[in-house]
């Protein structure tokens, strides 16, 4: 997603069979919002919304399987936006620490974070200087 001044933030990496914005599906302005790229060789499928949401209708199995993905990325997201808008850099850096062990590739990092690699590269040399994360050969980790 294009983000403040032309930079690109990474959202989320997907993975088959996850659903490429199931929540556009029924919207009246279904236009993604987003910049997709495929890493491999995919196929993409078109859905009628007319015939699923009848099929939906017909088989209830299938409609609660859709309601749960669209609340499970539907919560997702909104963590995402929270850590975007209300964290600092400082803050997201510790939440990817927690959540990922360590950082091997700043470029990488920086692109889901959100963030430009100069500011990810800076705000991590002052998190070592202070002790709150260690460097090694590897990356960055927790202390």
């Amino acid at each position: 997603m294009m983000g403040e001044e032309g930079r690109e933030v990474l959202v989320d990496h997907l993975k088959a069979p996850m659903l490429l914005a199931p929540a556009f599906l029924f919207a009246n302005n279904n236009v993604v919002p987003v910049e997709v790229t495929a890493l491999t060789n995919c196929a993409v499928w078109h859905i009628n919304r007319e015939a699923f949401f009848e099929f939906m209708q017909q088989e209830p199995t299938v409609l609660r399987a859709f309601l749960e993905i669209l609340s499970e990325r539907g919560r997702f997201l909104s963590r995402k936006m929270r850590t975007f808008a209300v964290n600092s850099l400082r803050n997201r850096v510790i939440e990817y620490l927690e959540a990922n062990g360590s950082i091997t590739s700043v470029a990488a990092a920086a692109e889901q974070l959100g963030a430009t690699r100069p500011s990810l590269s800076r705000v991590l040399s002052e998190m070592v200087s202070e002790g709150v994360i260690v460097k090694d050969g590897k990356g960055y980790g927790k202390r």
